[in-house]
């Protein structure tokens, strides 16, 4: 019976291998098979199937653009000319700036923040990461917060808010 046994268990794991190589050997949506009431058995495949590949990662971080992303500066400090001056910085790195730069809706900012838009945030959380590591020693990326909709335009999707760690660098 032991023979048997092991016999079925190799049966059934084949069957199971089998069925994941037919799913995920077609584009989705061109067939019905899928293994969502396949047996399961000890050492078969457990990766999902009929929803997408496993060897296909679910979303790529896109790589950061320079060249035709928008941003603007935001000076959250007293340090006179502090967002102007990050703004004139990045424009010279190839970053285009379709408004001035302006004052925080508050100040006392302490460190810089590097926001984005969330519409298509995976490419503009790229962007933004990509600057605040370039140009603003690592600051902290984080999604544009609602507090910013009467200061910052739609036409913008990267938003950097000068704080006092980076304020007194960047005016002479």
């Amino acid at each position: 019976m032991n023979l048997g046994t092991g016999r079925i268990v190799i049966l059934v794991a084949l069957v199971v291998v089998g069925i994941v190589v037919l799913a995920n050997g077609f584009p989705e949506g061109s067939g019905s098979v899928g293994a969502s009431t396949s047996p399961t058995s000890p050492g078969a495949s457990t990766s999902p199937t009929g929803t997408g590949s496993p060897t296909t990662p679910a979303s790529p971080t896109p790589a950061p653009q320079v060249n035709g992303v928008t941003v603007m500066a935001l000076n959250g400090t007293n340090v006179t000319g502090a967002g102007a001056a990050a703004q004139a910085m990045l424009v010279q790195k190839g970053y285009t700036a379709p408004v001035t730069a302006a004052d925080a809706p508050n100040k006392g900012v302490t460190t810089t923040t590097v926001y984005f838009r969330p519409d298509q945030s995976g490419q503009n959380k790229s962007n933004a990461t990509n600057m605040a590591k370039k140009y603003f020693n690592s600051a902290p990326v984080k999604k544009l917060d609602p507090t910013f909709t009467g200061t910052v335009p739609s036409s913008v999707s990267i938003v950097v808010v000068v704080g006092a760690d980076y304020a007194s660098t960047l005016v002479a």
